[in-house]
């Protein structure tokens, strides 16, 4: 009987860490995706130099644009991003930046990671 809770904890703490790993941007793990808009595959562009790290990552999904940069405009302050000017943020010595492309209904969000110069 054991063996089987031990089993069972060890399960939910496999599929636990898939599904939140699964639900932050990828290269900028401490910001979250919106609901469920996917991660571009092969968009993560990223560099660390002497001056900072240089970052640059791709979501996309069919939602509305005013919503995804509300959802932000409120999460990113509780993650240490100060809003600079409107969709461009900055903690510590970076700034994070969003833009944003839309095609027929699917938005796309770029986020973009640079050193404050």
């Amino acid at each position: 009987m054991k063996k089987l809770i031990l089993l069972y904890f060890i399960l939910n703490l496999l599929f636990f860490k898939e599904t939140v790993s699964a639900r932050f941007i990828n290269g900028l793990e401490d910001i979250p995706i919106f609901k469920e808009m996917k991660y571009v595959e092969d968009s993560l562009v990223l560099f660390d130099k002497i001056d900072g790290r240089y970052v640059s990552s791709e979501i996309k999904g069919y939602y509305n644009k005013n919503e995804i940069i509300e959802f932000y405009n409120q999460i990113l302050p509780n993650l240490g991003w100060q809003m600079s000017t409107n969709l461009i943020f900055k903690r510590g010595n970076e700034i994070l930046e969003m833009s944003f492309s839309e095609n027929s209904g699917m938005v796309s969000v770029i986020f973009s990671i640079y050193p404050i110069k």
